[in-house]
């Protein structure tokens, strides 16, 4: 093999590399924008919802709400004030955790839905929101907060 081939093989192949790595780059960003158009961008990419604020949950369950407890339904008025005791002001949002049925569901709408567990966790979730959206927020909630709810919707009458 004289010099001047071995450079043209080089020359070759670094070309056949870099053409390789840019088109594995197109592919890339091609399925990454087929993905995102299906189906959303992923969660961290998303806009924050204020719809999943505490406050909003808060503004909703004073506006009227069912809540579901132990397989009993409570359709929560209007007038009743109960948003009050979810002490909204003490919430701290945390990252997505995994956990089992909640001990508290309040239904806003067929599609907006906020769990409620005794040991303080909380998950919001918005069926309503866009694709670029978030959909689910999850926070920390005071301890104490499912006990005096349960303990207010025993003075309602089931739905």
């Amino acid at each position: 093999m004289t010099e001047d081939y071995a450079r043209t093989l080089k020359r070759r192949t670094l070309i056949a590399l870099i053409a390789t790595l840019i088109s594995l780059a197109l592919l890339g960003a091609v399925m990454f924008w087929l993905w995102c158009s299906l189906f959303g961008p992923p969660e961290f990419m998303r806009r924050d919802n204020p719809s999943l604020s505490p406050q909003s949950a808060q503004t909703q369950l004073d506006s009227g709400a069912t809540v579901y407890w132990r397989e009993t339904a409570y359709d929560v008025p209007a007038d009743s004030d109960l948003g009050e005791l979810l002490h909204t002001d003490q919430w701290t949002s945390v990252s997505a955790f995994q956990a089992g049925d909640a001990d508290l569901a309040i239904h806003f709408g067929e599609l907006y839905e906020l769990s409620l567990w005794s040991d303080g966790k909380a998950a919001f979730y918005d069926g309503y929101s866009g694709r670029s959206t978030k959909s689910h927020a999850y926070y920390t909630i005071p301890t104490g907060v499912v006990e005096d709810l349960i303990a207010s919707l025993t003075a309602l009458v089931p739905a």
